[in-house]
């Protein structure tokens, strides 16, 4: 019980360092929090559903501005009593058909922006926020233009480098599915979730 305790302090504290969160706000704006700024990626939900995987819950919603401009955005959290086998990024990968690469452009904090290989070779530019074992949240669908400025605004003012984005990636038409692939095999058979590690620790 005392290592339990202990867990929830060191994650507490651990959380506390970021100062970024990619989250919806007033129930139709996805905000890019970093720092003192607020970004707003989109600002009207236009479908969403839930997955139910027992342990695992993911949330996908489809976003669209006033140009149309379609994103979307997916919040996958688990029970109390598991959390996520592998970081943010490789857990993104593995949904996105087990794919086998990506070009990191800038972390910021708790977010990373990456350029992920899909399996019929194109790229989506994806936002990944992992800050707690147990919640994970990203966005796709950016076009190199507007994900060049995203990235030159989490770092501006400061000494970090945004690397080139090698490839040009694919964006989404509103009549678009998600590109994500969420399914009982990769969350079971991969698997995508553990036991809660610090329940079983003494």
């Amino acid at each position: 019980m005392r290592s339990f305790i202990l867990s929830l302090f060191t994650l507490f504290i651990f959380n506390g360092c970021f100062t970024s969160s990619l989250s919806l706000k007033n129930e139709n704006e996805l905000v890019l929090k970093h720092d003192e700024s607020e970004l707003i990626l989109s600002n009207e939900i236009v479908s969403s559903e839930l997955l139910n995987f027992k342990d695992l819950y993911v949330s996908r919603y489809k976003l669209q501005d006033k140009n149309t401009r379609t994103l979307f955005y997916e919040v996958a959290n688990t029970n109390m009593n598991f959390e996520f086998n592998y970081g943010g990024l490789y857990t993104v990968m593995y949904v996105f058909d087990n794919s086998q690469k990506y070009e990191s452009v800038c972390e910021k904090n708790n977010l990373y922006l990456v350029q992920i290989k899909l399996k019929d070779a194109s790229y989506l530019n994806v936002i990944i926020q992992a800050s707690d074992s147990q919640l994970y949240t990203f966005t796709y669908g950016f076009s190199n233009e507007e994900f060049l400025k995203i990235a030159n605004g989490l770092i501006e003012e400061e000494n970090l480098k945004i690397k080139e984005l090698k490839y040009d990636a694919i964006t989404f038409n509103p009549s678009d599915s998600p590109a994500s692939n969420w399914s009982d095999v990769i969350v079971f058979f991969t698997p995508l979730i553990t036991p809660y590690r610090a329940l079983n620790s003494k």
